[in-house]
């Protein structure tokens, strides 16, 4: 039995998400690289309670995190939600698992994160090489996915986040999904997460998904600049003015939102100025590192990964990020060993 100051993550005991090939994870496969199998190849609930699915519940309650990336989770650097100590894991039942270490769940994940469809109306080069929208064959392969789990997961979700692959207004599924959503199919969900780049999201939008306004509790909306012609660089067929207004509205709708910013050599000396930005619209600040998801080339990548010790200009971004990792509202996620390695 753990005993309650043991430092445990909950993420594989009520989470999981999906992407393209079917593959299904416990986390962000940044920070737990291995699925627990494939939604088109194996039973959802095979997959949930299988070997790999133990294993990583084993990893994330023995003390060791063995199986996450130290380097990348910014919740294992800061120590945030959701790794915590036992006794502060709020769901009795969840607690209750965990502290007698049951790795067999009678109970499917309550949150999950849409990332099966690519579908979005930029091309953000943190993430992408070009526009991407699925063909014939992947909207068919989208169309399986999302039947496998709307049948499987759907009764019994709490939480959905949409999305952590391509824009939920960019992406015609997401965008269907949301719009035409009802509580006699979800009857639980009591909470939606967008993560967008914002700039389809304006009123004719928002009015056209009644049902699923009334469960958005937050939003991350991805930045990655403080001014356009930067904007133009990292945020490709995005308008700068355009994002402006809508965050404008998006702003009269009380929602608590967090601007997120990809730090890279063409923008940290923004990252100040970003701060500014989104505090004048009462939201709070993320940032996070650069990583190649097959994007840019390896020298490419050398070059933008100003948070990486041999890169020329490291000094001066740690210039820049100390004060700023310090202010209230603002989230210097997975950055923060950057400082503490260079405080050790």
């Amino acid at each position: 039995m753990l005993d309650d100051d043991r430092l445990v993550c909950i993420q594989p005991f009520n989470w999981c998400e999906i992407h393209a090939d079917g593959s299904v994870f416990a986390c962000c496969p940044s920070w737990l690289s291995v699925p627990l199998g494939n939604v088109l190849q194996t039973p959802f609930s095979a997959i949930w309670n299988g070997p790999e699915a133990k294993r990583q519940r084993r990893a994330v309650t023995d003390g060791g995190f063995g199986r996450c990336n130290h380097r990348r989770c910014p919740h294992l650097a800061g120590c945030t939600v959701p790794v915590m100590p036992l006794k502060d894991v709020e769901d009795a039942d969840l607690r209750d698992i965990l502290q007698h270490e049951i790795l067999h769940l009678p109970f499917g994940p309550r949150r999950i994160n849409l990332c099966y469809d690519h579908g979005c109306n930029l091309a953000c080069g943190s993430c992408r090489r070009d526009f991407m929208q699925p063909g014939r064959r992947t909207q068919g392969r989208i169309r399986q996915i999302e039947a496998q789990w709307r049948r499987a997961i759907g009764p019994h979700v709490e939480e959905m986040t949409v999305s952590g692959f391509g824009d939920p207004f960019g992406s015609s599924s997401y965008r269907s999904l949301l719009q035409g959503l009802n509580k006699t199919e979800f009857p639980r969900l009591h909470t939606i997460r967008l993560h967008t780049n914002g700039m389809l999201w304006d009123h004719a939008m928002w009015e056209s998904m009644p049902c699923a306004r009334e469960l958005v509790r937050s939003a991350e909306i991805s930045v990655d600049a403080a001014a356009p012609s930067t904007y133009a660089l990292n945020r490709r067929g995005g308008d700068f003015t355009r994002l402006l207004r809508n965050l404008a509205f998006i702003q009269s709708l009380n929602i608590p939102v967090k601007l997120s910013f990809v730090v890279q050599q063409n923008n940290y000396r923004e990252m100040p100025d970003f701060v500014t930005l989104a505090h004048g619209f009462g939201f709070e600040v993320y940032f996070s590192r650069l990583v190649n998801w097959g994007t840019f080339s390896e020298q490419d990548y050398i070059g933008r990964a100003v948070h990486r010790p041999e890169h020329p200009e490291h000094a001066e971004f740690i210039r820049i990020l100390r004060p700023v990792a310090g202010m209230e509202r603002v989230d210097a996620g997975n950055l923060l060993p950057v400082l503490n390695n260079l405080q050790d």
